[in-house]
Parts: C-alpha cells; sequence; structure tokens
C-alpha cells in the first residue's frame, strides 16, 4: 500500500486506455469501501481507492468537520489541494493515459467537487453520490462541459432535500455537463447507484462534446 502526497492507497492495475477510476470513501470508512462499486461499474480500468488522512470515527475521511458537523471550508480547500497533487503523482507514476475519473461518496464526494473545482484539468469526469456543495457561498469557477453525474437518496437523513439539486445547479451555472438522479434511497448507496454510474460510463455521458468547427 504505496503512500504518496500524504494518503495511502490501493492499486487494482487494468486497461490503460480506458480513464482510470480514482475511489474516495465517505466518513469513518477506508480505502476498502468502494473497492466492490468500482468494481462492478468500470471493471476493465485501473482502480485506484485512497484513504482519507484523517482518523475519524473508527475509520478516516478527507476533511474536517465543526462540532456541528458543518463542513470546515478552509481545511476543506487545503486538502482538495492535496488531493489534486496526488491525482498529478498518480498520474505520472502509474501512466494513466488519460485523466482519470473520480467517484466519491458523500465525504469522498465533497472533496471531489472541490478537486474538480480547484482544477478541472486533471480529470475527465466526477461520479458523486449524496455530495453537499464544497462552497456553498460561491460561484464555481467555468467548467467547460465537465462531466458530472449526482446521485441523491431521497430518503438521506444526513441531507436536506435541496442540498443535491443546490450543488447540480452550481455545477450547471459553472457550464459543466451535469446528469442528475434522484433514487429512493438512504445516505448509504445501492444497487442503484451502481446500476446509474455504469450506465452513465458506457453512454459516454462522462465525456465532454468534441468541438465542432
Amino acid at each position: 500500500m504505496p503512500e504518496s502526497s500524504g494518503y495511502f492507497h490501493t492499486v487494482q492495475p487494468g486497461d490503460t486506455e480506458i480513464p482510470a477510476l480514482i475511489l474516495l470513501h465517505g466518513s469513518g470508512q477506508d480505502e476498502t469501501t468502494l473497492a466492490g462499486f468500482g468494481q462492478t461499474i468500470l471493471p476493465a480500468a485501473t482502480r485506484i481507492a485512497l484513504r482519507g488522512t484523517l482518523p475519524w470515527e473508527g475509520g478516516f475521511a478527507f476533511f474536517r468537520r465543526h462540532a456541528d458537523r458543518t463542513l470546515d471550508l478552509l481545511d476543506l480547500s487545503d486538502r482538495a489541494a492535496t488531493l489534486c497533487g496526488f491525482i498529478r503523482y498518480a498520474t505520472k507514476h502509474y501512466d494513466l493515459r488519460k485523466p482519470p475519473i473520480l467517484a466519491g461518496y458523500s465525504n469522498g464526494a465533497i472533496i471531489a467537487a472541490a478537486a474538480i473545482c480547484q482544477d478541472k484539468t486533471l480529470t475527465s469526469g466526477a461520479i458523486l453520490l449524496r455530495p453537499l456543495s464544497p462552497s456553498p457561498g460561491d460561484v464555481f469557477p467555468p467548467l467547460d462541459h465537465y462531466p458530472v453525474l449526482i446521485i441523491a437518496g431521497e430518503h438521506d437523513k444526513r441531507r436536506d432535500p435541496q442540498d443535491a439539486p443546490f450543488i447540480a445547479r452550481q455545477f450547471r451555472d459553472a457550464s459543466a455537463g451535469v446528469t442528475y438522479h434522484s433514487i429512493p434511497a438512504g445516505h448509504g448507496w445501492s444497487n442503484a447507484d451502481q446500476t446509474i454510474a455504469r450506465a452513465w460510463l458506457e453512454d459516454g455521458r462522462h465525456k465532454p462534446p468534441r468541438t465542432r468547427y
């Protein structure tokens, strides 16, 4: 389990001609949590699973929350910069021939969104399960058709019903290519999440539209 840019991570080598998946778990989890999800949605891809750097509730998290569980936005921004550094490292060290796809759940989805806003050129798309906005008071930078899949749970007790539509609107206002689904699920992911994510990848919706001249 190598450590670089502050992250422990595992690597499952795959086809270098398709984008790799970078898997980002939720709070209190670890690098093994999304292994099955990644295998299901893009089995041929190289899969790089990160462990959050912050010990949290018997597992790990990618950034801090305040005592009232609101996001520590300064810490999130700093750690998103570290994630961007890791993606640069992984792209070179693992010879990733195409920009990878981020797949994040909850805490991992939030830091994925923050990393996209810091440098969208490092990755080619993102799958965000049960996200929150990483910068609710700000306008996202121009994202130029960057492909994003957002999946919310209709019965998610950890999210306000407007949380997922809000971040989807932020992405759309930044000209990202947003696919949004709300499914009959809670905060945890379900088979429906895997089915939707796999279809999004197979249909090519993770690819930005080609420029026409």
